[in-house]
């Protein structure tokens, strides 16, 4: 309700207010609107088709590299043959004295590096009863390392009988024993792996030779026969096998697919 008021004075006449606006109901927040539907349906479903074209690609890229790697990598594994366990030798260089004799001293000791030449040991030679004993010196006739000595201060030598043992450490190979079947698979020339224990990295070396063995006789465990594969080191790990002590074991793998059209190593046994 409210009043009127005029020029004369106040009018105590009550006017009634829009009844729907006094009786209607307060209305609830509708809150925000939805978002809208997507404009452009046609465009939508091209952006997803395209999604999944380009994840399917790179999907089939990602199993063709894959693919490509497993095969490079069969290939690469039949192309090496496992020709077992390789040996370091030196071939022995003898030092003694065509006549017999007591070593009366060493100068050297095993290990040690001479040069060409260098007095290695010394021995009394009796030449008859009741005579002073003639000194000779044993040199070594080349540069070498000691890899034995063979008879010890105060002891008797032979005649013939080697004193001290050399071995030229850059004249050093591996040796390793295989079957004819392996063999087979090989050819002179081809590259040769060795690696194992103490070995900064594996060594290269080049198939050189086959030397048969006295025991490739087949017998009842080994049907087919040993035959001795000589690998020469490359001159680039020389200094590295130098290093080395003969008699020391590693493992051998040969590249197949080197010294294509090389003489078949069985051939040259």
């Amino acid at each position: 309700m409210s009043t009127i008021i005029s020029d004369t004075g106040l009018d105590q006449t009550p006017v009634a207010e829009d009844a729907a606006t006094e009786n209607a109901e307060p209305t609830e927040n509708p809150g925000p609107e939805p978002p809208a539907g997507p404009r452009h349906p046609r465009l939508m479903r091209a952006l997803r088709v395209a999604r999944t074209t380009l994840v399917v690609v790179a999907l089939l890229a990602a199993a063709g590299v894959g693919g490509t790697y497993l095969v490079r990598q069969r290939l690469a594994d039949r192309a090496y043959v496992d020709a077992g366990t390789a040996v370091l030798t030196a071939e022995p260089i003898p030092v003694g004295s065509a006549a017999a004799g007591v070593v009366e001293q060493v100068y050297v000791q095993d290990g040690s590096a001479v040069a060409g030449g260098a007095r290695l040991a010394s021995l009394a030679i009796t030449t008859a009863p009741g005579t002073k004993p003639r000194i000779e010196d044993l040199r070594a006739p080349a540069t070498g390392l000691v890899s034995e000595i063979n008879v010890a201060q105060g002891q008797v030598a032979r005649g013939g009988e080697p004193v001290i043992t050399l071995y030229d450490p850059a004249a050093m190979s591996f040796v390793v024993d295989v079957p004819v079947e392996t063999l087979r698979k090989l050819r002179l020339g081809m590259t040769a792996y060795v690696d194992g224990p103490g070995l900064p990295r594996r060594i290269t070396t080049t198939l050189d030779r086959v030397e048969p063995k006295v025991s490739m006789i087949p017998t009842p465990a080994d049907p087919s026969g040993l035959l001795t594969v000589v690998l020469k080191p490359a001159a680039g790990d020389l200094v590295t096998v130098r290093t080395l002590v003969p008699g020391l074991q590693f493992s051998v793998v040969v590249d197949t697919t080197t010294a294509a059209g090389h003489t078949p190593a069985v051939n040259s046994a």
